[in-house]
């Protein structure tokens, strides 16, 4: 099976740069570059990277990434207006030290030690 189908193909004779836009969907993981940008009316949005390409003498701009359902475009706006990516990420651990809660690496390697020793 192919890690990536075709999508779409688009050609841009009229633009000084950008001559071709094709979409591929890819069955991968992979990363995607989101930017702030701020709106004419001064507004603050996020956003994936776009290009610009002259269409029947007008610009255009086309998303580097369009995801295939609203609600992760949903989530990934909501982690990023939050800025949750600021914010420490909790994992859950299969390890309790009781009702101390680590407050970092070093801590938490101390209280992994001390319970591990048999005395």
């Amino acid at each position: 099976m192919s890690k990536f189908n075709f999508v779409s193909h688009q050609t841009f004779p009229e633009d000084e740069h950008t001559k071709e836009l094709v979409y591929l969907e890819m069955n991968v993981p992979c990363r995607v570059a989101f930017v702030r940008r701020a709106a004419k009316a001064g507004g603050m949005f996020w956003s994936v990277a776009s290009v610009g390409a002259t269409l029947n003498g007008k610009k255009e701009y086309f998303d580097s990434f369009m995801q295939d359902s609203n609600f992760l475009e949903k989530d990934i706006k909501d982690f990023l207006n939050n800025r949750k990516f600021e914010k420490p990420q909790v994992t859950p651990s299969i390890h309790t030290y009781g009702s101390v809660q680590p407050q970092n690496m070093d801590e938490m390697t101390s209280m992994a030690l001390e319970q591990s020793l048999p005395f």
